[in-house]
């Protein structure tokens, strides 16, 4: 069984700071074709402060009439964050992400930020799980055919 460490292998970490414009942050993730984004603020190492999501983007701020020229990420980020660690798999993230309402979490590992999973992540994962399944009994019924 696969971990989130081993999903997360070859998957770049995308975060912003503490401190950037709304606007600056939305074409970040526009740039990078991602739909949330860790919020990281540097002290003597980079720490976990928040998440910025399209969803916060629209509930936060479109719909409020916030100006994304003038305001801090600080102000609308969700700073709640629910987390999930590398030991992890992706059975239990997509358990938590159901459960929570949510589509992006950050993983961790120990206390350092590894990356961000998404629920597309977890059902790619699923459908490669399918299709060798599928593979495996279509090899099965042509040799026992």
């Amino acid at each position: 069984m696969k971990t989130l460490k081993e999903l997360l292998e070859n998957k770049p970490l995308h975060f912003v700071r503490t401190g950037m414009k709304i606007i600056e942050v939305a074409k970040f993730m526009g740039l990078h074709n991602i739909g949330a984004v860790p919020v990281l603020e540097q002290s003597d190492k980079l720490m976990l402060k928040g998440i910025f999501s399209e969803r916060d983007l629209l509930r936060r701020c479109i719909a409020k009439n916030i100006n994304l020229e003038t305001t801090s990420i600080d102000e609308v980020m969700t700073e709640k964050v629910i987390v999930i660690e590398t030991k992890d798999t992706p059975e239990y993230a997509l358990q938590i992400m159901k459960q929570e309402k949510i589509r992006h979490m950050p993983v961790i590992e120990g206390n350092n930020l590894r990356g961000m999973i998404s629920m597309r992540d977890l059902m790619l994962h699923d459908i490669s799980l399918m299709e060798e399944k599928i593979e495996l009994l279509n090899s099965y019924i042509q040799y026992n055919g």
